[in-house]
């Protein structure tokens, strides 16, 4: 061969190779629709590039806001849920350990079942203005640590909410609109669709007495609807948890305006325990679950430390009264606790002959965003065979539970091992119902409930 057609050949194949690369690129694609019916749960934290990037969930950002709270202005203890149209507020706050006064922005970002955004514009879904600023705030009085206190209440005479639906509340310094500093969910829902809720003992004889089974139907009957099949979604929520929602629930019978969702394996929860609490709405005596309260003059914090816990999950359930995972801000002694309240550093001690291998132990609870966060991991001593953590919270009154996290999960924890799991359990489940019109472009949620197991 000469040297011409071997370089003939050779820039060929070349030429070949390119055009297969090419091609494998870009009809190697899938290109298809999201999935509406199944949420996005999965964990992404450790595919984020820094902790600046916007997440569709509850998240700070900034290590410095410490204690948001999120709820309707009607109860300090409700969830952040707002009927549209209604007179209704919600009521976000947060302190602020960097005392130089900021001009906070915040925003709403409307998203689909799933937690993605949807393809609404800002101009569709809310009124008046599509950003303000937060205008109330107060600074700390005789703490020990300082804090600046912000103050949300919406909507309000600048924004106001036009459709239901799934929606994100961001908070940034308006010196930096790209960085968020706190995003939190919440919901706007419509009375379309009436739900009926029937909590019980799951029916499978082998979780009988472990795991609780809800029963459901939705009656649209006032509300015309388009293939249910398709276009209704559901999700089921223990307690307002995303970490463990039921997604993805078709009708097992329609009956007219009836959607029924009488399950006998799939709408079923494990029924856990009832929460552990502490009581450090004052520093003056050892109130409830508290064994001692010291002022350390180091770090001139009080620390408090509770008394030692020990596993319950082959103990029999004992019925208490407790918040579902949620807790209160609160201090006892002064006329504000938004500003009056101080932080403490509280210990929790969890008494385990031996460390569990395979996983960690975390404290769980609306505290931690029900979340697996590393402030919140506990450490083992092997000298006095105990798990131990120490975390600087607000005064209040606190639920939480200790949860075990196998090696490689980070969003899928297991309560039962330290707490067990028990039908007779009281917890709150809700039924949230979205309807996406074949007109519309965006998940409405027609109908939500909430019901008790013991009421």
């Amino acid at each position: 061969m000469n040297k011409s057609n071997y370089t003939f050949l050779k820039h060929s194949n070349l030429i070949l190779i390119l055009l297969f690369i090419i091609s494998s690129l870009f009809f190697g694609f899938n290109f298809k629709s999201p999935d509406y019916n199944l949420p996005d749960t999965t964990d992404t934290t450790d595919t984020y590039v820094d902790n600046n990037y916007l997440r569709y969930d509850d998240y700070t950002y900034n290590k410095n806001i410490k204690t948001v709270l999120f709820h309707n202005l009607r109860d300090e203890l409700s969830y952040p849920t707002l009927p549209l149209n209604s007179n209704e507020k919600l009521k976000l706050s947060f302190d602020d350990f960097d005392t130089h006064l900021k001009t906070y922005y915040y925003t709403f970002i409307h998203c689909n079942v799933n937690w993605t955004p949807s393809d609404l514009s800002p101009n569709q879904y809310l009124d008046n203005y599509t950003e303000d600023d937060i205008k109330e705030y107060k600074y700390s009085f005789n703490t020990d640590k300082a804090f600046v206190h912000y103050n949300l209440v919406f909507p309000n005479e600048n924004i106001n909410i036009k459709l239901s639906g799934n929606y994100i509340i961001k908070v940034y310094d308006v010196n930096n609109p790209d960085l968020p500093v706190i995003t939190k969910r919440f919901l706007v829902y419509e009375n379309y669709a009436d739900i009926n809720i029937t909590p019980k003992p799951s029916v499978n004889p082998n979780e009988r007495f472990t795991r609780q089974e809800i029963d459901f139907e939705v009656n649209h009957n006032n509300f015309e609807i388009f293939n249910p099949y398709q276009s209704v979604n559901i999700i089921l929520m223990q307690n307002y948890r995303w970490d463990n929602a039921i997604t993805g629930l078709k009708p097992k019978y329609i009956n007219g305006s009836i959607l029924d969702y009488n399950y006998e394996a799939v709408n079923v929860f494990d029924g856990n325990n009832e929460f552990r609490n502490f009581d450090i709405k004052s520093m003056n005596f050892n109130s409830q679950n508290v064994f001692r309260v010291q002022y350390d003059n180091t770090e001139k914090l009080m620390n408090v430390l509770l008394y030692e816990d020990k596993p319950r999950a082959y103990k029999k359930h004992y019925a208490q009264p407790d918040l579902n995972g949620n807790f209160l801000i609160k201090r006892d002694d002064v006329n504000d606790t938004e500003t009056d309240a101080n932080y403490v550093k509280v210990t929790f001690n969890l008494k385990r002959d031996t460390l569990r291998y395979g996983g960690n132990i975390y404290l769980f609870g609306k505290f931690t965003d029900w979340k697996f966060k590393d402030e919140f991991k506990m450490a083992y001593d092997t000298i006095n065979g105990t798990y131990h953590q120490t975390v600087l919270l607000k005064q209040g009154y606190y639920n939480y539970m200790y949860c075990f996290v196998k090696d490689g999960s980070k969003n899928v924890g297991d309560i039962s091992y330290i707490e067990g799991s028990y039908y007779e359990t009281e917890n709150d489940y809700t039924v949230l119902v979205y309807y996406r019109n074949p007109m519309e472009n965006f998940d409405q949620l027609i109908g939500m409930k909430t019901r008790n197991t013991n009421r």
